[in-house]
């Protein structure tokens, strides 16, 4: 899954997770174990890919994954 975030470095994204809560920001980094950075403003936030439902692209609203 870090390979498919990756490749969308840098994009908008909204990410919900498993609660239903939603993230919107720029994927940021990765850290290819354990989840994804997500820059909001000047906070950054960690999200576990294991809490991470889906996420979409916010050009258009593709899902990726």
């Amino acid at each position: 899954m870090g390979n498919l975030v990756m490749k969308y470095r840098g994009q908008a994204v909204e990410v919900i997770d498993r609660d239903g809560r939603v993230y919107r920001g720029v994927i940021d980094g990765v850290n290819q174990q354990r989840g994804m950075f997500l820059r909001t403003g000047f906070r950054r936030r960690f999200i576990p890919f294991f809490l991470i439902a889906a996420i979409f692209l916010l050009r258009g609203r593709r899902r990726i994954f």
